[in-house]
């Protein structure tokens, strides 16, 4: 499942759709996994800021249930 993995450095946006994020901290960078098999890192990443949105919600609670077998409830926050 994709979701839509935002962020930015100073100004500017950045959107990309992915399958999967990770990051490392003893290289501080983010690593982006693409559907097509690619990768890409975004370097100093403690300069940036992302915004994951419900789609990352849904792609997570999807492979939990996958892992799990079992179906998982989201409660909205009020």
């Amino acid at each position: 499942m994709t979701y839509i993995f935002r962020y930015r450095r100073k100004f500017l946006w950045k959107s990309h759709i992915v399958m999967g994020h990770a990051y490392d901290g003893a290289q501080d960078k983010m690593v982006l996994f693409f559907a097509n098999g690619s990768v890409r890192e975004v370097a100093r990443w403690r300069d940036c800021e992302a915004r994951l949105g419900t789609d990352w919600v849904l792609a997570q609670k999807k492979s939990l249930e996958e892992q799990t077998g079992q179906t998982i409830p989201i409660r909205g926050v009020s």
